[in-house]
C-alpha cells in the first residue's frame, strides 16, 4: 500500500487536518518530512493512503485547510512530489 504525504505548515495544523480526516472515515496519521523536502521550518504531514488523496484534500480544503505540497511515499521508504 502505498501512502500519500500532504504537507502542513505546524504541527498543530498537522493534528487538526488529521482529526477531521479521520472524523470524515479516513485513516490518517502524522509523519515528519524529510528535512531536504521542507522549504519553511515545520516538516510534518498527514499521511492517508495515496488513493484517497484526492479525496483526503478536498475534505480538508472543505474543512479550511489548504494542503501547501504532496508527496508520494513509495514502498520503500522513498519520498517524492506526487505527480
Amino acid at each position: 500500500m502505498a501512502n500519500a504525504l500532504i504537507a502542513c505548515r505546524s504541527i498543530t495544523y498537522a493534528q487538526r487536518a488529521m482529526r477531521v480526516l479521520n472524523s470524515a472515515g479516513l485513516r490518517a496519521s502524522i509523519r515528519r518530512l524529510p528535512a531536504n523536502l521542507t522549504d519553511s521550518g515545520c516538516g510534518h504531514a498527514v499521511r492517508v493512503e495515496q488513493r484517497f488523496l484526492e479525496r483526503a484534500v478536498a475534505i480538508m480544503k472543505n474543512a479550511g485547510f489548504a494542503a501547501r505540497y504532496t508527496f508520494c511515499e513509495r514502498e520503500n521508504g522513498d519520498v517524492i512530489p506526487c505527480p
